[in-house]
């Protein structure tokens, strides 16, 4: 069964924007015609006054009457307005009704799915658990490649996770607001993915650490944050270092993540922030990198919390994301 509530949520301000502009055109032809339509009725009447020109009454009375037209068709216009209106939101949602249901069926799509998928993969990680703890009886080749297996698995489980909030793009909706220090969210994220840089041999430097209070979903938030840090250790050169700061200033708290690897090209700092787009600047790691859905769903998270997430870079001297948040005034 398909829930359409969040769909129509989804869809509201695109269904307004239609409807207001199928009023205005509506509108528009509305008020031509009314125009056409008084420009005929005073033709008329000055026809049938041109005989009585220098009688000051008749033309007194051929303005009064011009004036009651003019009266009458404001009126009908503003009951026209009524009914434009009403055609404009029927149109809008017959219009829109094929996008809905597209987008209803895309997101039942990828919710059965991504559940479907959590079942082999609590499979895996359990089985390579269990392997990784008996690997002292296990030749060293053998325990590498359940390592390699786990890791990536862990991926695949980060990029469910993603699939999942992606297809519920319902803003404030799809956010469960309260007030939280960004300084603990940063904490908790490198502490969980410590074990991800130290296999790459790289260090999560915490640099500017101040107290930054938002008013947001931590859940989100903190997947903001570790998107941002694991494209970091995926993207950096190995032993080398990713610095993190968080900070406010004034009504506006900072994440800033900074990494030392091969940089992205200017041209491609928009390219990235969508899904599934190559980058044609930098190499990352030797290959060029693909960009899935880790950094539009940074973007995402931070434009539903009123912030937003860019990027600086230079080719051959790193990648620079910061990210911007309201914050709450202590």
């Amino acid at each position: 069964m398909i829930d359409k509530r969040g769909v129509t949520a989804n869809i509201g301000a695109p269904r307004v924007r239609l409807t207001l502009a199928y009023a205005g055109l509506l509108f528009l032809l509305l008020a031509a015609f009314s125009v056409i339509v008084y420009g005929l009725l005073s033709t008329v009447v000055w026809q049938d006054v041109e005989p009585f020109r220098d009688d000051p009454a008749m033309l007194a009375a051929a303005h009064h009457m011009l004036k009651n037209y003019i009266v009458r068709l404001a009126i009908a216009n503003a009951a026209g307005l009524v009914l434009v209106v009403a055609v404009s939101a029927f149109l809008a949602k017959i219009t829109l009704r094929p996008l809905e249901q597209a987008i209803a069926l895309q997101r039942q799509f990828t919710n059965d799915a991504s559940h479907d998928l959590r079942t082999p993969l609590a499979v895996i990680r359990t089985e390579t658990s269990v392997a990784l703890a008996d690997c002292g009886s296990l030749p060293e080749e053998y325990c590498e490649r359940i390592q390699i297996i786990d890791e990536q698995a862990q991926r695949m489980q980060r990029l469910i996770d993603q699939l999942i909030t992606l297809s519920h793009l319902d803003a404030d909706s799809a956010l469960d607001r309260e007030p939280t220090d960004l300084r603990a969210v940063v904490n908790g994220v490198l502490r969980d993915l410590q074990p991800l840089a130290a296999a790459r041999r790289m260090e999560l430097n915490l640099g500017r650490a101040e107290s930054a209070v938002v008013m947001g979903d931590e859940l989100k938030l903190s997947q903001l944050v570790g998107n941002l840090v694991d494209n970091a250790i995926k993207h950096g050169k190995e032993a080398t270092a990713i610095d993190v700061s968080v900070w406010q200033q004034r009504d506006t708290a900072f994440v800033a993540v900074r990494d030392a690897g091969d940089g992205i090209a200017a041209s491609d700092f928009e390219r990235i922030f969508q899904r599934y787009q190559s980058s044609n600047g930098a190499l990352h790691n030797g290959v060029g990198a693909v960009h899935g859905l880790g950094l539009p769903l940074c973007r995402w998270i931070a434009r539903a919390h009123g912030g937003e997430v860019t990027v600086s870079s230079a080719l051959g001297r790193g990648s620079t994301f910061t990210v911007r948040l309201p914050a709450m005034l202590t």
